[in-house]
């Protein structure tokens, strides 16, 4: 018996997703496209807005050759106010075109998060939009994204699903650390 049987279908999607990203976002994938080998390690705190709730989340971001991966581990505030632990995972590439101290791109966001209310609800969304960066060393963004999202929950012995649209905001202060 699965951890998560209910869910496996849509966590399986989800990891097939990440694995792909990780493909290709590789240097050897696009070596035409690539002339500059600097890699870039960032560190930062974020405050995500979106449909259902608002997340304080840490995040670790690498940049190469203008391609950015980026993963941030938060909870809710609002559940915690609740007494609720409300974790949330989220991975997002984007990539970045500079313009002097601006850097501007597109965006694809998917994540996962959850908490318990007598019964377990688990939300996956993924999404895609912009982001929008000032500074070099210290750097704050702003990104926008919109996309589908799946709510599922089993409530006395019957799974059920929904979905919906969903929009993230996201603000983040964000340091590098080369």
């Amino acid at each position: 018996m699965h951890l998560f049987s209910e869910f496996s279908a849509p966590l399986y999607v989800i990891h097939r997703l990440i694995i792909c990203c990780i493909f290709l976002c590789q240097n050897w994938f696009c070596k035409a496209q690539n002339s500059d080998d600097s890699v870039v390690w960032r560190v930062g705190l974020t405050q995500a807005f979106q449909k259902f709730n608002q997340f304080s989340s840490a995040r670790i971001q690498v940049e190469k050759n203008k391609n950015i991966f980026a993963i941030n581990l938060g909870f809710s505030a609002q559940k915690a106010s609740q007494q609720l632990f409300a974790p949330s995972f989220s991975v997002d590439y984007a990539q970045f075109w500079k313009m002097k101290r601006i850097f501007l791109g597109p965006v694809i966001c998917l994540s996962v998060d959850t908490h318990v209310l007598g019964t377990r609800f688990l939300y996956l969304h993924s999404s895609t939009g912009y982001r929008i960066a000032v500074g070099e060393k210290w750097q704050f963004f702003q990104e926008a994204t919109i996309g589908p999202s799946m709510e599922s929950f089993t409530y006395v012995n019957q799974k059920n699903q929904q979905f919906t649209w969903n929009y993230h905001v996201k603000l983040g202060l964000q340091y590098a650390i080369r």
